[in-house]
């Protein structure tokens, strides 16, 4: 991967979260243990969200993302549509990035999960130039969930900027 694309496929890159090989070589995320039944599954929500997004976005394969049962509608509409843009230049994440330290924070029928993640080891690869994104380390992330009442299952519904006492 060499010189600048351009900021917009830099920025995509950067809001996609940056070694080589066509599949992911990290475990498949872990979510700490909770006694609340709603934690757990809204943590779980997220842990297959990023599954989903590590296999399309290193398969290039953007038109099988499934994130049906993981997103609301609006939020999936703006992916599709980002994805598309990312296959017409034949776009796609290679490594994976890691992930730990999932926890969620449940008020009522909103849900916010956080998760530490390093994206250093997620790269890319496209038909122009890829400008590495400087290595971060370990950094929160943090999704906002919802559910209409306490028997729906959650869904993201965005990111949320990651409440302070998170450190990674």
């Amino acid at each position: 991967m060499s010189k600048a694309i351009g900021s917009s496929v830099v920025l995509t890159l950067v809001l996609l979260a940056g070694c080589s090989g066509d599949e992911p070589e990290s475990p498949p995320p872990t979510s700490a243990p909770s006694s609340d039944p709603s934690e757990a599954d809204a943590v779980a929500v997220v842990e297959d969200y990023w599954a989903e997004r590590i296999r399309v976005e290193t398969s290039g394969a953007y038109e099988t993302a499934d994130f049906l049962d993981l997103v609301d509608t609006s939020l999936a509409e703006s992916m599709t549509a980002r994805y598309a843009s990312l296959a017409q230049g034949n776009f796609r994440r290679v490594g994976a990035p890691e992930l730990r330290d999932f926890s969620a924070a449940v008020t009522g029928d909103t849900a916010v999960v956080t998760v530490c993640l390093n994206e250093d080891g997620w790269g890319a690869k496209a038909d122009v130039d890829v400008e590495d994104a400087p290595d971060r380390g370990f950094f929160a992330s943090a999704y906002q969930l919802e559910r209409s009442s306490g028997d729906d299952p959650w869904l993201i519904v965005e990111s949320a900027n990651a409440p302070d006492r998170v450190t990674c």
